[in-house]
């Protein structure tokens, strides 16, 4: 039975590589699967912080984290969102797994070849010299952006040439695209109650509200808008709905469906994972004077193809540096506080040449076991009517390395040999405080 039927259009370039990560997957523009788990990681963060209001999710401590949820608590949330909201539950004996209740169908409405734009290299050697490393990207009005992103896709081309006998190029889709996304309920013995799909479809609203699909869909590629939205549950989806308005009636859909009526008030530490909440956070954290929170939205409007350029940027220290001192050389007062790992590890960079085997700059997780940790901010772009829209997803929580490298290396004096270096290496260990007053920092200069 069908739930809800959306018509979507791409907002941002897309970057949904396939076996290739550099050529579009042409079987798929538009994964299921991906839209799927971007559903449910929303879908983990209400359930989360519903709990988490409750003060039924604290976390503790353990294997080198910050704070992470005990077994107990980890089972909850997943036995929620995969049973009782339906997304479906694997359970680690193998005892209890349920299947998804719910079944993706994404499909192009139209023809869409037209929007497959192929970069090449014979191309970058039109542009001058200075331009050269980076990558143009296309948007629906003909206009071209650089996205630190995709640049960063393109620092390979010359080890794929060698590698593969083939001229290297990258693929991508331009803004425009529409597609249909279907969402039906599948026949089982026991269907998912009312409830139940009002909370699951309001956090697959949101994740098409504040999240992007693809490579850089935490950077605001691969957005896209609702355009029509038919079903029974199309007025979750209504796109003249304010995006705080679309957030409210999540987290009282999912607060309905665990009959959570008595919420905690007053301040509480950082939760163990990425939660949608309003509590206050204890500490009296404040950004331009308000309380920071575990979750919240700073909207920014204006010509949609400068806040996907600017903002995508941000996250780049000689970008934020240029914009804000107007030097791209300049230290931000995330470098001087060596606060930059905030915004996500890995964040580091091998040199170009190294002296003495591999040597990397910039932050190393000194905790065994973990590689990475993804980063707590996330932006979407959509093009509106009359001006374009930015969402900034900010997520406060525990789960960060209690230790960190970060390694610096800058050259030597004129009279000294070629490319020789001095560098230095600084131990972090990071705390609650830490990770709270890191963010502060970025949301000022993110404002400013």
């Amino acid at each position: 039975m069908s739930l809800v039927e959306l018509e979507l259009q791409l907002e941002t370039p897309l970057f949904a590589g396939g076996y290739d990560p550099l050529k579009l997957d042409e079987q798929w523009f538009l994964r299921p699967s991906e839209v799927k788990g971007v559903w449910r990681w929303w879908a983990r963060a209400l359930v989360a912080g519903a709990l988490y209001d409750a003060g039924r999710l604290r976390g503790v401590s353990r294997n080198g984290i910050l704070k992470a949820p005990t077994p107990e608590e980890a089972k909850e949330i997943s036995e929620i969102v995969g049973i009782k909201m339906g997304l479906g539950y694997a359970d680690p004996r193998g005892k209890d797994s349920v299947a998804s209740q719910y079944s993706l169908l994404a499909e192009p409405i139209s023809d869409i070849s037209q929007f497959v734009e192929i970069y090449k290299d014979e191309e970058r050697e039109r542009r001058d010299d200075r331009r050269k490393k980076s990558v143009p990207v296309k948007l629906l009005d003909g206009q071209f952006v650089e996205l630190q992103r995709v640049n960063l896709l393109a620092l390979g081309r010359m080890q794929h040439e060698k590698r593969e006998q083939e001229e290297w190029q990258l693929q991508y889709l331009r803004p425009g695209a529409r597609f249909w996304l279907r969402v039906e309920e599948r026949v089982s013995k026991q269907p998912v109650r009312r409830e139940a799909v009002e909370a699951a479809l309001a956090a697959l609203s949101l994740a098409l509200t504040f999240s992007g699909f693809g490579k850089g869909g935490r950077r605001g590629l691969g957005c896209f808008r609702v355009v029509k939205a038919d079903g029974d549950y199309k007025d979750l989806f209504d796109p003249g709905v304010p995006a705080a308005e679309r957030v409210n009636r999540a987290v009282n859909a999912v607060r309905r469906l665990l009959d959570i009526k008595a919420i905690e008030s007053g301040e509480g530490e950082l939760p163990p994972l990425p939660s949608v909440s309003a509590r206050r956070l204890a500490g009296g954290y404040r950004v331009r004077g308000h309380d920071l929170r575990p979750f919240q939205v700073i909207e920014v409007r204006g010509d949609c193809v400068q806040l996907l350029e600017e903002l995508h940027n941000f996250f780049l220290r000689s970008v934020r540096a240029k914009k804000l001192y107007g030097n791209p050389k300049k230290k931000d007062t995330l470098r001087w506080q060596l606060a930059a790992w905030v915004l996500g590890l890995p964040r580091e960079q091998r040199q170009k040449r190294p002296q003495q085997g591999k040597q990397e700059t910039g932050y190393r997780i000194q905790v065994t076991g973990v590689d990475r940790r993804a980063s707590p901010l996330l932006l979407a772009v959509h093009e509106g009517a009359n001006e374009g829209v930015a969402y900034l997803s900010v997520f406060v929580s525990a789960d960060w390395p209690m230790q960190l490298i970060w390694r610096g290396c800058k050259k030597k004096k004129k009279d000294s040999k070629k490319h020789e270096k001095i560098c230095k290496e600084v131990k972090k260990l990071i705390t609650e405080r830490d990770v709270a007053e890191a963010l502060v920092i970025v949301l000022d200069e993110f404002v400013d």
